[in-house]
């Protein structure tokens, strides 16, 4: 149980930091999201984008604070 826990632990704090990192800069996060895009697509079998390659950039994927 204290490894799981433990494992668990470093994953949160490994989170943080990258989020710490993330914050404020925007291009290392557009570069994160399209990596998880990527890791996305890779598992589907069709994906259907309304907007062109201007949808993908900016429209697919929204944040707020």
């Amino acid at each position: 149980m204290g490894t799981v826990l433990s494992e668990e632990t470093q994953a949160t704090r490994s989170l943080h930091n990258t989020a710490k990192v993330m914050d404020g800069n925007p291009t290392l996060m557009r570069l994160k999201e399209l990596e998880v895009l990527e890791r996305v697509i890779g598992k589907i079998n069709q994906l259907t984008v309304y907007g062109g390659l201007d949808g993908i950039m900016n429209d697919m994927v929204k944040l707020t604070k």
